[in-house]
């Protein structure tokens, strides 16, 4: 005999409330496994650690071989691509999350009363 919870969860009710004491709801899905737009997130994110990786390589190359100055060159290369590898959380987020999180100053009108 299946068990009876007290009560369901409505989705369309739940909101987050911040720090700040300001209530936000979240309609944003996350991206379908393997999906286009989960695989743009990988395919930036794959990109940003092959250009660092390929940076960090040639900068232990050039040590290996003696051009310090070229080796340090690479190396500040190598940190200032580092944040490539955020672009494309970075990108999923600004374009699909963003504007599905909105914030609220008093209860919102499409938010149901709570009365039954």
């Amino acid at each position: 005999m299946a068990e009876q919870r007290p009560f369901q969860i409505d989705h369309a009710r739940l909101y987050e409330v911040g720090r700040d004491g300001i209530p936000r709801t979240d309609t944003g899905t996350d991206p379908e496994w393997l999906g286009p737009r989960h695989r743009q997130v990988l395919a930036w994110t794959a990109l940003g650690a092959m250009v660092t990786g390929a940076l960090a390589g040639l900068c232990v190359l050039c040590f290996v071989l003696g051009a310090r100055l070229w080796a340090a060159g690479l190396a500040l290369a190598m940190l200032a691509a580092t944040p490539l590898v955020a672009v494309g959380p970075v990108l999923d987020w600004w374009r699909h999350r963003r504007p599905h999180r909105h914030r609220h100053l008093s209860r919102s009108r499409d938010f149901p009363s709570g009365h039954g």
